[in-house]
């Protein structure tokens, strides 16, 4: 046995290299999405190699006694799985005729408010246009002031193969790699080696489904590329004596009543509390979404947006991450201009008013309906702009709809049209709505 192991770790790291080789190539292809002719290259690539895996198994044979019995367990478990005899036949079809028979289902929509907005009727017929040709088909009567300053092209696309039109491309290799990659990893350990780190999951996080890589953001302004990710914190955790000291055992304690909330309602007022707190004591507050099961806070995102086109696009983003998380509440605290609607610009914001004043905003949203608001105005020092003097007492709302939390209201059945529709006769009455598109010419 001693005598045999350094063939089989050189069985195993043949393997194991040429799986690595499939992934990255199925990488590649995903970020070649938008690109079709990129795509369908790598795309092909990555089938021809998931191919060789199983040949540099079998060529190994040797270094594994017992092989053709271990074998035939997988031969049958891949013959009885739909997705890899269509990747079989793909394969034979790639090397003997050509190119798959894939299309491209191409969807777009602007978005220029929380809302809903134009979809694709006006969208080009090839479907192997590019993005860029996507963007200049826009009408012209969606270029209005409003959604050319705000508004964001998001444009969805989907390959599939014309023998497996049920599933998204990708998604089919993806689920061919995870079969082969346990193939690997119990060719590996039935060696008698350890199985790596870097094939020990056979879903890796690049493979994960996320529909935001299938999208692609396209600024209404300058036509250029735009997005957003979420990324896992990297900083260390705070530790308690730490945060004693930043924000006194008062800010503790706020924080552990939040923790213990029971209801909703009191998960609200108790985060809102901590955030005066943090507010006062360090001058400002950041975008902060949390995320609840009940009333039980379990994911904290920063939620900072650079500009409103953004912010749109944010809550869309942040609303399917509740429903992909599992989550059943989402709290969402910020500072926020305000300024009483008479002071507000027609067709502007609270923003560009000059009587405008700053406040520390809450909004909040459940999967039973429920929706709270909690602001409250704040002061800063004259000399020292960049410290808090005074924040006044709490204003709070209960079940006043905000379209802000529309996204959140629609991924889990709770929007209503005609909540909305007082909010929207008071904003046309004050001159706030914003014009989604330009009136058809009467000339």
């Amino acid at each position: 046995m001693e005598k045999g192991m350094p063939d089989n770790r050189v069985a195993a790291r043949a393997a194991i290299d040429r799986l690595l080789q499939m992934r990255r190539l199925w990488e590649n292809a995903a970020r070649a999405y938008f690109e079709p002719s990129r795509f369908l290259l790598e795309v092909q690539n990555c089938l021809m190699t998931s191919r060789t895996v199983t040949f540099i198994i079998q060529s190994n044979k040797d270094a594994l006694p017992g092989f053709d019995q271990w074998y035939a367990a997988h031969q049958e478990r891949m013959k009885a799985d739909p997705i890899m005899v269509w990747a079989k036949d793909a394969r034979n079809k790639v090397e003997k005729q050509g190119d798959l028979s894939t299309h491209s289902q191409v969807s777009a929509e602007i978005i220029a408010s929380y809302l809903d907005g134009p979809k694709t009727d006006w969208l080009p017929s090839n479907v192997f246009a590019t993005t860029d040709e996507i963007f200049r088909a826009v009408p012209q009567k969606f270029r209005v002031p409003h959604v050319v300053e705000h508004g964001t092209l998001l444009v969805e696309r989907r390959w599939i193969d014309a023998e497996l039109p049920e599933m998204e491309l990708l998604e089919a290799l993806a689920h061919a790699y995870s079969v082969l990659s346990d193939i690997v990893a119990d060719f590996v350990k039935t060696l008698g080696l350890p199985i790596p780190s870097m094939i020990e999951d056979s879903r890796p996080t690049s493979m994960e489904r996320l529909a935001m890589d299938r999208a692609i953001y396209v600024s209404m302004k300058e036509g250029s590329i735009i997005g957003v990710r979420r990324e896992e914190a990297r900083d260390p955790p705070i530790k308690e004596k730490q945060f004693i000291k930043r924000y006194g055992r008062k800010g503790a304690k706020s924080w552990e009543k939040a923790k213990e909330a029971e209801t909703f309602q009191q998960a609200c007022e108790a985060f809102f509390r901590s955030a005066r707190i943090l507010l006062k004591t360090d001058g400002y507050h950041g975008s902060l979404a949390l995320f609840l099961k009940g009333s039980h806070l379990f994911r904290v995102i920063g939620a900072d947006q650079p500009d409103r086109a953004s912010r749109y696009i944010l809550m869309r983003e942040l609303a399917s991450f509740a429903v992909a998380e599992g989550a059943d509440g989402v709290i969402l605290i910020n500072e926020a201009w305000t300024a009483a609607a008479k002071d507000i610009p027609k067709h502007g914001y609270a923003v560009d008013a000059k009587n405008r004043q700053e406040a520390l905003a809450l909004a909040a949203c459940n999967a039973t309906g429920e929706e709270i608001h909690i602001t409250a105005t704040f002061h800063r020092k004259k000399n020292k702009l960049h410290k808090v003097k005074s924040i006044e007492p709490n204003k709070m709302t209960v079940g006043t709809p905000s379209f802000m939390l529309v996204p959140f209201m629609k991924v889990w059945g709770r929007y209503d049209p005609k909540n909305y529709e007082e909010i929207q006769r008071k904003m046309d009455e004050a001159g706030l709505s914003l014009p989604m598109e330009a009136p058809e010419s009467t000339a």
